[in-house]
């Protein structure tokens, strides 16, 4: 859902309808947000309206949901996730067509066909519906409700190494304000991968993938205490329609390799037909950058006395007291994590 307009009033009230129809189903919300476009530095009025809109934004749509992923990073061209993607964020669909492969990739699980508990598929393996995920991510003792979205796209071969990089090392946050290297003793992950290409530059099997990742599991120096992962032998397919994003180190099965393949720095879907991928959603304390600085701006721009940003939210129809409960519910999220950060810290 795009909240990137009018204080998401529009989403706001269209998720309050969902929820209201359907009262015992769990909601899934992954906000997505376009490239941040560039303010004039001495625009006060510009920077208060948008971090008060982050603010508000958030926690208008938190309480109709059981999980929230904040996705969209203000800049993708130059983050980590796009590390093998050649990215321009003012041209249309090049962002949106990173966000669709991560939401799509993610949510696989969802429509795979459960198998017995006895049977097994060479195919598929890993299936959870919605309401299991929302269990398993803030049905934990911390009841996090915010979850951090991670990607490799294109996802390395399983070959312990590639290009100096392993599997997990390239799942990297499409998430804003997320604190690298945080050593979380509670978190929580849930994991898909997609179409993992061997050393050789084979298909690897479902199997060879659930063995691969389970061991580089081992070999992290924090482990989540505990991880689902939901395997698909089938890569991602690229349509005929879909951008030009890839980089020249990228091939044809969304292999990468050492050198450029062509001359030209982008790659679309004539030259590349499909990519292996990995998506995860974490339930981790590196979230909190996230939720303090909703909570600062929502107190410091449109609450406290004197605050920049108190009359343009009076003119949106915002109360002081639905302001504050606003700051409280973020306040709640800030220290659920916090303490289980100073927590895990101790032991």
């Amino acid at each position: 859902m795009d909240d990137s307009g009018g204080f998401s009033s529009v989403a706001a009230d269209f998720l309050e309808n969902i929820a209201d129809e359907y009262t015992n189903t769990p909601i899934l919300l992954f906000s997505v947000r376009g490239p941040t476009p560039d303010i004039n530095p001495e625009s006060r009025k510009q920077a208060v309206s948008r971090d008060l809109h982050d603010a508000v934004s958030f926690s208008r749509l938190s309480p109709y949901c059981k999980l929230i992923v904040p996705t969209g990073l203000p800049r993708l061209s130059g983050s980590k996730a796009s590390r093998f993607l050649n990215i321009v964020d003012e041209k249309p669909y090049h962002c949106s067509a990173v966000y669709a492969a991560a939401l799509l990739s993610i949510s696989l699980p969802f429509r795979m066909e459960p198998v017995g508990p006895t049977a097994s598929s060479s195919y598929v393996s890993g299936a959870m519906d919605v309401n299991e995920v929302v269990q398993m991510l803030a049905g934990q003792a911390r009841q996090n409700m915010v979850q951090i979205l991670d990607v490799a796209m294109p996802a390395p071969s399983l070959s312990g190494k590639q290009n100096e990089m392993t599997l997990l090392e390239n799942l990297l946050p499409l998430t804003p304000d997320v604190a690298e290297n945080v050593e979380d003793l509670q978190a929580v992950e849930f994991m898909t991968v997609l179409g993992a290409l061997s050393a050789e530059g084979h298909r690897a099997s479902v199997s060879q993938v659930r063995d691969l990742v389970h061991a580089a599991f081992q070999h992290i120096d924090t482990r989540p205490v505990f991880f689902h992962l939901a395997v698909s032998l089938c890569p991602l397919p690229i349509p005929l329609t879909f951008p030009s994003i890839f980089s020249n180190l990228v091939g044809q099965q969304g292999e990468l390799v050492g050198s450029p393949i062509s001359e030209s720095s982008s790659r679309g879907s004539l030259d590349v037909h499909s990519i292996p991928m990995a998506a995860r959603l974490r339930s981790s304390s590196a979230v909190l950058p996230l939720l303090q600085s909703r909570l600062r701006n929502l107190h410091g721009l449109g609450i406290q006395r004197g605050a920049p940003g108190a009359q343009l939210l009076r003119s949106w129809g915002f109360e002081k007291d639905e302001l504050e409960e606003m700051g409280e519910m973020l306040s709640k999220m800030v220290v659920a994590l916090d303490s289980h950060q100073i927590s895990s810290d101790s032991d």
